[in-house]
């Protein structure tokens, strides 16, 4: 019998369970963790060259989430426009050229992310 129980036959069931919980929380999870994944630029060659693949990978990910966010603003801004066309506040023609500039500024703004991605890795 295992001795941990043989222990706990001498408490209260109240106290043994405590100090069973206890006893298990304390003990080592049997879990194992996933490896971690390198950065996509290699980070091979010791601590630093692997900061510095994370680094590359966070400022790839930051002209993403640049690139999203150019794109919300053309979106509110055609909605509002097109808002103010409803109204009669506004007409068309700024509507349309709303929508081509930032067609022509997120396509920019991919193609620029695109760029700095290929240079960065």
């Amino acid at each position: 019998m295992n001795p941990v129980v043989q222990r706990l036959r001498c408490f209260s069931p109240r106290t043994a369970l405590i100090l069973s919980l206890a006893w298990l929380v304390t003990q080592p999870a049997l879990a194992g963790l996933p490896n971690v994944e390198p950065p996509s630029s290699g980070g091979g060659g010791g601590l630093m060259n692997t900061l510095k693949g994370y680094l590359q990978d966070g400022l790839v990910i930051l002209g993403l989430v640049a690139a999203a966010a150019a794109f919300l603003v053309v979106a509110n801004a055609a909605i509002t426009t097109f808002h103010e066309v409803r109204e009669g506040k506004s007409n068309w023609g700024k509507f349309g050229a709303i929508i081509v500039v930032g067609v022509v500024l997120l396509v920019a703004v991919i193609w620029l992310v695109g760029k700095s991605a290929e240079i960065l890795v």
